[in-house]
């Protein structure tokens, strides 16, 4: 069993230093498909102002957090979420950053880069040149964006899971045969056993035509 999670922060700014995470969501996946468990909190900035500008985006502003702790103070419930499993991040540096200075503010060790997955990397080499941000991506795999007026982090971890599927082979990358009862890898080999697959015979002109395709083909490597 594969455990990932998808995740996405709200802040209160861009400054790593001075600015406070307000709301954090994360999605869990078991072997790339969402089980339904899911963590999101929202948190107060504490001294720190939200400006017009952040309020804009996300739409989160102190009268609406005050009742709620700092995510220092309740940072010990996001790490039992979270454990080791790695984190799906649509640009992995930004949040991983603002996280790391909330840990390291209160003396926690830090998350390494090594469990993060960055889906901003990822699509850049896929779609070198092109737009690569969470809109243009939904966009370029037809997912709808009516439910994005504000940028929330819990309904950008959903487009997020839809759009790491889509980067992941599409959803179909998941589905599993229950044929395969049994499958061990050994060097440079794989060895099936107990697989009640069809037998099918190739015809001595089929195979012929086979080659004759091969051939055709620069550099294969059937």
């Amino acid at each position: 069993m594969n455990r990932r999670l998808i995740l996405d922060t709200e802040t209160t700014g861009l400054d790593f230093d001075k600015d406070r995470i307000i709301e954090v969501a994360c999605l869990e996946l078991i072997d790339d498909v969402f089980s339904g468990e899911k963590f999101h909190n929202y948190y107060s900035p504490e001294n720190i102002i939200i400006s017009k500008q952040s309020e804009e985006i996300h739409g989160l502003n102190n009268d609406f957090l005050k009742k709620y702790n700092s995510f220092e103070s309740e940072i010990q419930s996001f790490l039992e979420f979270i454990g080791d499993s790695q984190l799906i991040i649509h640009n992995a540096q930004f949040d991983l950053s603002m996280i790391n200075n909330a840990l390291k503010r209160i003396g926690k060790k830090m998350i390494p880069d090594e469990q993060t997955l960055c889906t901003l990397e990822l699509s850049k080499k896929k779609f070198p040149g092109s737009k690569n941000n969470l809109n243009a991506l939904c966009r370029r795999f037809g997912i709808s964006l009516e439910e994005r007026e504000k940028h929330s982090a819990i309904t950008d971890c959903f487009l997020l899971l839809q759009v790491f599927q889509e980067l992941n082979g599409g959803k179909q990358g998941n589905l599993e045969f229950s044929i395969y009862e049994e499958i061990i890898n050994v060097p440079n080999k794989v060895k099936y056993e107990n697989l009640n697959l069809p037998k099918v015979k190739i015809s001595d002109e089929e195979l012929e035509n086979h080659k004759k395709m091969l051939k055709e083909i620069p550099n294969n490597f059937w």
